[in-house]
């Protein structure tokens, strides 16, 4: 994907996405654009790890309108487009592969590429929604941990006092006793 142009009067649209959402952050690092899930994505991959990335102002989530694509040729069939999609084998297809190969077994499994694509998008939201559900648990269980770990250093101090009191009172048992024992 190529950076979005910055234009006075149309917000930019996402450097990332097939189906030209808007932008709603851009990094700083890599100077692009990008929607609501990238702008997550982003900052995780391992080639972008410390990237920063900023929210853009007056964001939308509307779309930017159409974009373009050229179309992409087939290596198998160079005279055919890619059109369809098998979600059984994830792989991108043309209009003779989908409905003369190997896929004629999977014809409901083979979709336009803008319903595969739509489809897996929901894929990603869905996994980014149950991730952000999973990190809250996470931190959840991770104060009760801190928790335990206070309350145990706590107990354990508690306890160290106490032998050490102990332990003095046996020490001054036995040299009383001992006093005793010299005195007679």
């Amino acid at each position: 994907a190529s950076p979005s142009t910055d234009r006075e009067t149309e917000p930019p649209c996402c450097d990332e996405c097939a189906s030209a959402s808007r932008a709603v952050a851009k990094c700083l690092e890599c100077q692009l654009h990008y929607c609501q899930i990238h702008s997550q994505a982003h900052p995780l991959s391992k080639s972008s790890d410390g990237h920063r990335v900023i929210e853009l102002d007056n964001a939308s989530t509307a779309s930017c309108g159409p974009v373009v694509m050229p179309a992409q040729k087939y290596p198998l069939h160079p005279s055919h487009t890619l059109t369809s999609y098998c979600m059984q084998c994830e792989h991108i297809l043309c209009k003779l592969c989908a409905e003369k190969g190997g896929h004629q077994q999977h014809q409901s499994s083979v979709h336009s590429l803008s319903e595969a694509s739509t489809q897996k998008r929901s894929e990603v939201e869905s996994l980014l929604v149950s991730t952000a559900s999973d990190e809250t648990a996470l931190n959840q269980a991770l104060e009760k941990v801190s928790t335990v770990v206070k309350s145990v250093h706590t107990d354990t101090e508690r306890v160290s006092e106490e032998v050490v009191e102990f332990y003095n009172h046996i020490r001054e048992a036995v040299n009383a006793r001992e006093k005793q024992v010299l005195e007679e």
